[in-house]
C-alpha cells in the first residue's frame, strides 16, 4: 500500500466507513505509535487519525493540502521546492508512520511467495521451514507460510494440528496464527491442535505466550497445555504429558476406521507402487498408525493380519490383494 492508499484508509476510518482490514491497519498503527497504549478512547483516536490525515495529504497533494491564503510553505515554494519540502515530510512522517508500515509497503513492492503446504487425510508430513524450524503436519492439517523472512518476526498460519520444533532466534519471534489463537515463541518446541469447538497448546521444551482475540490467555511451561473454548473464549490451564501429546508425529500414516480401499491405495501412492484390487468392496475398515520405520512389507502384512486379505508383489512389482 502507497501513501495515496493510507490517506484513503484513514478518510474511510473518519467517515465511518472503515472496512475490516482498513480497521486492522489502523490499529496496527495506533499500537505502534502510542507506546503500545491498547486503551485509547474512540474520541483520542479520531483525534490522531484527524492530524494524521492533513500530513497524508501534503504528501500526496501539497498544493491541494497549503493553505488557500498563499501563506503556506508550500504554497510560496517553487515546483520543484515543492517536491523537495514533500520528499521531507515523507522523511518526517515516514519516521512514525512509513517506519510502522516499512514492510507492508516493500510487501506490495515486492511481495514475497508464500506457501501453503497439506497433509493428505491420513498423511503426517514434515516441513522445513526457510529459518529450518521444523513442522510436523497431522493429517488433514495445512501451513502457510513466506518462502522468506522479512521484518522483525516468523510468522506462519495454521489450520488443524502441527507440532513446532522452531528454530532459535532472539531477534525474531516465531508466531503461529490459527483461526482462534496467536502463539509467540523464540526457540521451543509446541503441539497446537485446531479444533471447531475448541484449541490447545502443549509446550514440550521451552515457553510459549497464548493469546486469542490480541488478549493474553497464559504463559506456558514443559509439561502444560492451555486448552481455549471458541464458544465461551475462556481458557484453562491443565498439566499434559508432553511424551504422549506429540506420539503421533512419529507416524507416517495414521488411520481411524477408514475403508480397508482407501487404506490401500494411500500406501501404494505412498510407495509409488501399482495396486491391483478386487471388483467389489471389502467392507471392512482399518485403523492404526505406521512409522517412518515401517516399510511396505510391513505395512502390507499389518493389513493381512488386521483384516484377513491376501496379498502379493508381482515380478513387476505389482502389489495385488485379494479378500477374505
Amino acid at each position: 500500500m502507497d501513501i495515496n492508499g493510507f490517506e484513503k484508509v484513514i478518510q474511510r476510518y473518519l467517515n465511518g466507513q472503515a472496512t475490516d482490514e482498513d480497521l486492522a491497519l489502523v490499529e496496527q498503527w495506533f499500537r505502534q505509535t502510542e507506546s503500545n497504549d491498547y486503551q485509547l478512547t474512540e474520541e483520542r483516536r479520531r483525534i490522531i487519525a484527524a492530524k494524521l490525515l492533513p500530513r497524508l495529504q501534503a504528501i500526496t497533494r501539497p498544493e491541494a493540502a497549503a493553505p488557500p491564503t498563499g501563506r503556506g510553505l508550500l504554497r510560496s515554494l517553487s515546483g520543484r521546492f515543492v517536491r523537495v519540502a514533500a520528499a521531507l515530510i515523507i522523511v518526517a512522517t515516514t519516521g512514525a508512520l512509513g517506519w510502522v508500515f516499512r514492510y507492508q509497503l516493500a510487501d506490495n513492492i515486492a511481495p514475497v511467495a508464500r506457501r501453503i503446504v497439506k497433509a493428505g487425510p491420513y498423511e503426517i508430513k514434515r516441513v522445513q521451514l526457510p529459518d529450518q524450524t521444523l513442522v510436523i503436519l497431522n493429517t488433514g492439517a495445512s501451513i502457510s507460510y513466506p518462502v522468506a523472512y522479512r521484518g522483525g518476526q516468523r510468522s506462519v498460519n495454521l489450520e488443524g494440528s502441527a507440532f513446532f520444533e522452531v528454530a532459535k532466534d532472539g531477534e525474531k519471534p516465531f508466531i503461529v496464527h490459527t483461526a482462534s489463537l496467536d502463539i509467540t515463541v523464540l526457540g521451543t518446541s509446541f503441539v497446537v491442535n485446531e479444533q471447531p469447538a475448541q484449541a490447545t497448546v502443549s509446550v514440550v521444551t521451552g515457553r510459549v505466550r497464548v493469546a486469542a482475540d490480541e488478549q493474553p490467555l497464559a504463559e506456558l511451561k514443559p509439561g502444560l497445555q492451555v486448552l481455549y473454548n471458541k464458544q465461551s473464549r475462556k481458557a484453562s490451564l491443565q498439566p499434559v504429558d508432553a511424551q504422549q501429546v506429540m506420539a503421533w508425529t512419529q507416524h507416517s500414516l495414521s488411520f481411524t476406521e477408514a475403508p480397508l480401499e482407501q487404506v490401500l491405495k494411500v500406501i501404494a501412492q505412498k510407495w509409488n507402487v501399482a495396486l491391483e484390487l478386487p471388483a467389489g468392496p471389502s467392507g471392512k475398515q482399518f485403523s492404526g498408525d505406521f512409522t517412518n520405520n515401517d516399510s511396505l512389507d510391513d505395512m502390507m502384512t499389518a493389513l493381512a493380519l488386521t483384516t484377513g486379505i491376501h496379498w502379493e508383489r508381482t515380478a513387476t512389482g505389482v502389489i495385488t490383494v485379494a479378500y477374505p
